[in-house]
C-alpha cells in the first residue's frame, strides 16, 4: 500500500511527536517543487502561505470558525505555523482548510489540506491541489461579471487607492485585516509597507499611474500591523477612474493573503502500519480490491460518503463503484474519448504502461441524493503480498454542482429563463452539424414581437416583462424534445428546430408560432393581443449556421415589410 500511496500522486505530509517533518510523499513534493529531502526534518510548515477565502470571493471569506478550538483559530492566523502548532490543533480536533501554498518555482497553488493526528502522537496532512477547480469557477464568474474590473483578477480581498493621494481610500472588512488597516472605513497611507518592501510598492504605484486600458499591475510585499506583526500581500491592481486628461486617478484591485504559506515538509514513517493508518483515517474515501474483482476493504470516509455501512461494501464487485459512466451522447455523436472501461485500465495498471487511472463518476445514493467523485485507480499488494488494487473516491459534488450552477447562469436569460444568444448558438451549431451528419434538415424561426415598445411605452415595463415572460412560456410549450426556443434580447426570440423534414414542416411550425403569440395576454388592468414578424429558414446542411441565422432575420424583414403579424420563409 506504500508504494501505491507514492505512485497514486497522493500529496501527503507526516508530523512525528515533536512536530517535525518525518516523511513527504513523492505526489507532494512534487506539488511545491521541492526535493522531499529538503523537507524531512523542518519543523515549520513553510508552504503554508496562509488560509484561502470561500469560492464566492470576498464575501464569502469561508466557514466560521469563531466557534473553533482556540489550537485551530491560532493555526489558520499564524505566518508559516510551526509544526508543532499543527499537533496543536489536530489533538484539539480535525482541521479542514483551504490555503494558498507557495511553490519553490514562484508559483502559488491553492490546496485543499486535511489534518488529523496519528496515534503515536503525530499528525498526517493530505493536501490536495484545487487551483484548477477554483480557476474553472472562476472563469463562469467572469462571464457573469465582465463589467466588474475587479473579477478578473481573483475573489479574495477588494480595495480601492487614490493614486495622486497614495492612500488605500477603501477595502472590504477581510481587506481591512490583511492590508495591516484597523478598520474598512479607515484611509491610511501606503506607509504600512515593510521598509525593505516599499520600493517595490512605489514601483508599482508609479506603474499604475501611467498604465494603460486594461493593464494590470502586480506586486508582492509585506505590511506590518500595529504590533509589528507582518503579513506576506500578493495584489493585482487595475486604473478603475482616469481624469479628464486620460491620466490614472484611482485603481481598484484584489490581494491575496500569502502569509501562512507552509514551509515545512511532512513525511510518511514508511512503515506500512502507518500507512494503513492513513487509509483507515484518510478524508477521502478509499477502497482495496484484489484481481478478483472483490472488494477487500474500505474506510471510514467511503462508507460516510456512499451512505452505506462496511458490510454491504466489503466483498462487493468493485466494479460497482469504480466504472466509468454511461456514454452521456446516446447517438455517439460527441467529441469526447470515451473513457477506458475498468477491466482496460487495470490491465494498463499491471502491465505498467499507467501508473494511475483517473475518471469522474455520478453516484445515486440510498438516501436520493447525487453525488459526484473522482476514483483514481492505482496498483499496490495485498496483505498476502498479491496485487491489488487502491482506489481513491473524492467527494467533488460540490465543485459540479457549482460549475453546472455557474453554467447555466452564464447561459440562460434571467428575465425569461428561456436559453440565452450564447446558448442559442451552440444549440444551432449542434442542429446543423447533426443535419450534415444525418441529414433530415434543421430550421432556424425567427421572432419579433410587433410594436411592443407600445406595451412599455403605455403600460409601463414591469408589464412589459410579463408579456416578454408570457410569450417565452408560449414559445417553451411548442418546442418538442430536442428542440430549443431562446430569448436573444429585447422582444426578439429564437427556435431552433431539429428533423424539420421539408418545406411543407417548417410552415406548420412558423403557423403555429404566430397563432399561439396572437393569443390575448391578460396584463393586470389590461388585456392585449400582440403579434410577432416571424422570419423562417431551413436547411438540408447545405447552409453553415451563421448563414441559416442571417436566412432567417432576413425573411423576418420581409414579414415586416409584408404589414407584420405573419411570416415568411427564406
Amino acid at each position: 500500500m506504500a508504494s501505491a500511496l507514492e505512485q497514486s500522486g497522493v500529496a501527503l505530509v507526516l508530523l512525528d511527536e515533536t512536530g517535525r517533518v518525518a516523511h513527504v510523499t513523492a505526489g507532494f513534493a512534487r506539488t511545491v517543487g521541492r526535493d522531499p529531502g529538503e523537507l524531512v526534518g523542518e519543523d515549520r510548515l513553510s508552504w503554508w502561505l496562509g488560509p484561502t477565502l470561500g469560492p464566492a470571493g470576498a464575501d464569502d471569506p469561508g466557514p466560521d470558525r469563531s466557534a473553533a478550538p482556540p489550537a485551530h483559530r491560532a493555526l489558520l492566523s499564524t505566518a508559516v505555523p510551526a509544526g508543532s502548532a499543527v499537533l496543536d490543533a489536530v489533538r484539539a480536533g480535525d482541521v479542514e482548510v483551504d490555503v494558498d501554498v507557495g511553490r519553490a518555482d514562484g508559483q502559488l497553488l491553492v490546496a485543499h489540506v486535511d489534518a488529523r493526528a496519528t496515534t503515536d502522537g503525530g499528525a498526517v496532512l493530505l493536501v490536495r491541489d484545487v487551483t484548477a477547480a477554483r480557476a474553472q469557477a472562476q472563469t463562469l464568474r467572469t462571464m457573469l461579471g465582465r463589467q466588474q474590473a475587479v473579477i478578473a483578477a481573483s475573489p479574495d480581498t477588494i480595495y480601492r487607492i487614490n493614486l495622486g493621494a497614495g492612500l488605500v481610500e477603501w477595502t472590504n472588512t477581510g481587506g481591512a485585516s490583511l492590508m495591516g488597516l484597523p478598520s474598512a472605513d479607515r484611509s491610511l497611507p501606503l506607509a504600512v509597507v515593510h521598509p525593505d518592501d516599499a520600493p517595490g510598492v512605489e514601483r508599482a504605484v508609479r506603474s499604475l499611474r501611467t498604465a494603460g486600458p486594461g493593464e494590470v499591475v502586480e506586486c508582492t510585499y509585506r505590511v506590518v500591523g500595529d504590533y509589528g506583526d507582518e503579513r506576506w500581500v500578493h495584489t493585482r491592481s487595475t486604473v478603475s477612474d482616469r481624469g479628464a486628461a486620460g491620466q490614472p486617478v484611482r485603481a481598484v484591485g484584489i490581494a491575496q493573503d500569502l502569509t501562512e504559506t507552509i514551509t515545512t515538509m511532512d513525511a510518511l514513517a514508511g512503515s506500512e502500519r502507518r500507512f494503513h493508518e492513513i487509509f483507515a483515517r484518510g478524508p477521502v474515501g478509499m477502497l482495496l480490491f484484489g484481481l478478483e474483482g472483490w472488494i477487500h476493504e474500505v474506510n471510514e470516509a467511503l462508507c460516510t460518503f456512499l451512505e452505506r455501512d462496511a458490510s454491504e461494501l466489503v466483498g462487493a464487485p468493485a466494479a460497482e463503484l469504480v466504472d466509468p459512466p454511461a456514454d452521456p451522447c446516446g447517438d455517439g455523436g460527441g467529441d469526447e474519448p470515451a473513457e477506458a472501461p475498468t477491466a482496460q485500465a487495470l490491465a494498463a495498471l499491471l502491465e505498467g504502461t499507467a501508473e494511475v487511472v483517473h475518471r469522474e463518476r455520478r453516484y445515486d445514493l440510498p438516501s436520493g441524493r447525487t453525488a459526484w467523485a473522482q476514483v483514481s485507480l492505482s496498483l499496490t499488494s495485498s496483505s498476502t503480498g498479491e496485487p491489488a488494487f487502491l482506489a481513491f473516491v473524492e467527494d467533488i459534488t460540490a465543485r459540479r454542482n457549482e460549475a453546472e450552477r455557474l453554467e447555466r447562469a452564464a447561459l440562460h436569460d434571467p428575465l425569461t429563463g428561456l436559453p440565452n444568444r450564447a446558448k442559442a448558438e451552440e444549440q444551432l451549431r449542434t442542429a446543423v452539424g447533426r443535419t450534415q451528419r444525418r441529414g433530415g434538415g434543421c430550421a432556424v424561426l425567427f421572432v419579433d414581437l410587433d410594436h411592443f415598445k407600445d406595451v412599455n411605452d403605455t403600460l409601463g415595463h414591469a408589464a412589459g416583462d410579463e408579456l416578454l415572460r408570457d410569450v417565452a412560456d408560449r414559445l417553451s410549450g411548442l418546442v418538442r424534445t430536442g428542440d430549443l426556443a431562446a430569448r436573444l434580447g429585447g422582444d426578439e426570440f429564437v427556435l431552433v428546430c431539429q428533423d424539420v423534414a421539408d418545406a411543407k414542416a417548417l410552415a406548420a411550425i412558423a403557423d403555429r408560432v404566430c397563432e399561439r403569440i396572437t393569443i390575448p395576454v391578460d396584463l393586470g388592468s389590461r388585456t392585449v393581443t400582440v403579434t410577432a414578424s416571424v422570419g423562417a429558414a431551413r436547411t438540408d446542411g447545405g447552409l453553415s449556421p451563421e448563414e441559416l441565422l442571417a436566412a432567417a432575420d432576413r425573411a423576418m424583414y420581409r414579414a415586416k415589410a409584408a404589414g407584420r403579424s405573419c411570416w415568411r420563409a427564406d
